[in-house]
């Protein structure tokens, strides 16, 4: 495959981000790759690991994304990101990820790369009701996280959930702090539908790949399945 059309997406609150964007795209033009959101056929991402999953809307066109040495997901640091961009360009190959869909009350909620999951802001647990692969799980806590194997490395590896092979096509349903650890994390099949409700006047939080996508409460439902349409890595 040979790439013509790019566009490059970068953290704006970072400075390194934004000089690199510049270089970047500089690097790019040299090699006969036009720039812009029109039809991009590459994504390259400079910021961190956030940043990838700030671009979710470009879910679905390759990403070759620059991080710090703190990131968990990027393919390369702002040290050597040219040679390894270079060598990814010149022979390219695709690292397939499992992205997750979910649904709030029947209305369609962005893909998620990392993380879907609902908390409790207040220091109070939830009583949550799941229903996954036709059984009732009733438990408190102070919330839950559904993973995708890029994601078990982050917050659900935290929580006590398991690392999974990136290119798993399993998922997994993990409780934050569970009353009593009387909820074990689960893994999940690629066919795996999951319902979510808690009940009390508590409200909680529902949560995107990090970013609050709005309140949850005893009167919404959640549902969340592996999606149909996989994330791509350009591999470096």
């Amino acid at each position: 495959m040979e790439f013509k059309r790019a566009l490059v997406v970068a953290n704006e609150k970072k400075p390194i981000a934004k000089a690199l964007k510049r270089q970047v795209e500089g690097f790019l033009s040299q090699r006969g790759i036009s720039l812009g959101p029109s039809r991009p056929q590459l994504i390259v991402s400079i910021g961190g690991d956030g940043t990838v999953l700030f671009f979710k809307k470009y879910y679905g066109v390759p990403f070759f994304a620059i991080g710090s040495s703190t990131s968990f997901i990027c393919q390369a640091r702002f040290s050597d990101w040219e040679e390894k961009l270079a060598r990814a360009l010149a022979n390219p190959h695709f690292d397939r990820r499992l992205l997750l869909s979910c649904s709030l009350d029947g209305k369609p909620l962005p893909p998620v790369l990392n993380e879907i999951g609902i908390r409790n802001p207040q220091p109070r647990v939830l009583s949550i009701y799941l229903w996954a692969d036709g059984k009732d799980y009733a438990f408190r806590a102070d919330g839950v996280l559904f993973s995708t194997p890029t994601g078990s490395m982050a917050y659900a590896y935290s929580c006590g959930g398991k690392q999974m092979r990136k290119d798993d096509s399993r998922y997994q349903a993990v409780a934050i702090s569970p009353f009593r650890r009387l909820f074990k994390p689960m893994i999940l099949g690629n066919s795996s539908l999951c319902k979510v409700r808690i009940s009390g006047q508590e409200k909680a939080q529902l949560f995107l790949d990090g970013q609050v996508a709005g309140e949850f409460t005893q009167e919404r439902e959640l549902l969340v399945r592996a999606s149909k349409k996989p994330f791509y890595f350009l591999k470096a």
